[in-house]
C-alpha cells in the first residue's frame, strides 16, 4: 500500500514516501532458580518517527525557505506536530538530511527523524526575601549586646563619641552622669 504522499509538519506540506514508527524500550529480566526469567521493570524510549520523501515547491527559492524553516525548528528545539498516517504531537526534529537529485527540478530528497518529547514543569519555586523598609533608616536590634568603657581621667562624652562612632546626645541618653561630672572608674555605655 502506498502513501498518498501528503504529510504536514506544523502546517507545512511534505511529500513523504515512507514513515517508520519506533516505540523502543527496555525490559529487565533476572534469572530464577527454575522456570522463566523474572521481569520487574519496563522502560519506554521516546517514540521516534523516521521520514523520507521529497521537499519540493514551485520555485527553488520557496524550497530553500522550507529548508531554512526546518533547520530553524531543529536548531531552536521547536515543539511541532506531525500529521501523516498517524498524528504525532510534541515532536522535535532530531535530524534532517537532504540531497539534490537531477530528476527533481525544484526540490531535494530528504530524510528526517522526529522524536516525541515531554516537557516537565518545575514544581519548585525559590523563595525570595521580601523587601521591607527599603530606603528607610534601620533600627538596631534590641538583642545586640551593649558596649561599655571604663572611664579614666580626662574621658569626655565628646571624646568617647568620636572613639566609638556614636553621638554625644546618645551617650547622654545611655548614661546618668552630667557631661562635666563623669566619675572615674565607672562603666560608661558607649555602644
Amino acid at each position: 500500500m502506498e502513501l498518498n504522499g501528503k504529510a504536514m509538519l506544523e502546517g507545512y506540506e511534505l511529500h513523504v514516501t515512507s514513515e517508520d514508527y519506533d516505540h523502543g524500550g527496555k525490559v529487565t529480566s533476572h534469572k530464577t532458580e527454575s522456570g522463566i526469567d523474572l521481569t520487574d521493570h519496563t522502560e519506554s524510549d521516546p517514540q521516534v518517527v523516521s521520514l523520507s520523501g521529497i521537499l519540493t515547491r514551485p520555485t527553488q527559492e520557496r524550497v530553500q525557505t522550507l529548508i531554512n524553516k526546518l533547520l530553524d525548528w531543529k536548531e531552536n528545539g521547536t515543539k511541532l506536530q506531525y500529521e501523516g498516517r498517524q498524528i504525532v504531537p510534541n515532536v522535535l526534529i532530531e535530524s534532517l538530511s537532504y540531497n539534490a537529485d537531477k530528476n527533481i527540478a525544484n526540490g531535494f530528497n530528504f530524510s528526517m527523524t522526529l522524536k516525541k518529547v515531554r516537557f516537565g514543569e518545575t514544581s519548585y519555586t525559590p523563595q525570595t526575601k521580601p523587601v521591607t523598609n527599603s530606603g528607610q533608616k534601620q533600627t538596631k536590634n534590641k538583642n545586640e549586646e551593649a558596649v561599655y568603657h571604663v572611664v579614666k581621667r580626662g574621658d569626655t562624652y565628646w571624646g568617647q563619641a568620636r572613639k566609638y562612632g556614636t553621638t554625644v546626645k546618645q551617650l547622654e541618653e545611655w548614661n546618668p552622669w552630667p557631661a562635666r561630672g563623669i566619675p572615674i572608674g565607672v562603666k560608661m555605655r558607649v555602644g
